[in-house]
């Protein structure tokens, strides 16, 4: 193949991985041993930021098992900032319907839920920024979660 053939070859790949790329900057997850989450533990996510003048959509994401017991998921949300800032939300996830049909995506015994926590947000400063869920679910030990995670978005303000 000569050299043209291949630069060409090379940016029609470049130019459909790029439209099939997704928009986040940040996705991260925490694995929850035996679907299991007790009150006292922590899923913390290190976000780095470096551009304060883009919006950004934060969601939490949430892996459960068709075992959870319960229709909905609370959730305690805290984001500090780099200079040790800090806010604190009580969050709300719904995971089935109201006649508990599992909601999200997957088949079997896994579901997959992606919850829009914040719209179109900036961030203040630089930095690394520290998210961290907690389950408030007034049980010590939550069975039926997986997984949870945070993950960041390019917003729709310019």
């Amino acid at each position: 193949m000569t050299k043209l053939k291949l630069l060409a070859v090379a940016a029609i790949a470049i130019a459909i991985f790029s439209a099939c790329s997704d928009n986040y900057v940040y996705n991260g997850y925490v694995n929850l041993p035996g679907e299991q989450w007790h009150a006292d533990s922590l899923a913390s996510f290190r976000v780095p930021v470096s551009d304060t003048l883009t919006f950004y959509n934060l969601y939490v994401n949430v892996r459960n098992t068709t075992d959870y017991p319960y229709q909905n998921l609370y959730l305690f949300i805290e984001i500090t900032s780099p200079n040790g800032a800090s806010v604190r939300d009580t969050f709300e996830c719904y995971l089935a319907d109201e006649h508990g049909k599992w909601l999200g995506k997957g088949r079997g015994k896994l579901r997959d839920n992606r919850f829009l926590y914040r719209q179109n947000v900036r961030f203040g400063a630089e930095g690394d920024y520290t998210v961290t869920l907690q389950q408030a679910m007034r049980v010590d030990q939550l069975k039926g979660i997986s997984e949870v995670g945070f993950r960041v978005e390019l917003g729709n303000k310019k």
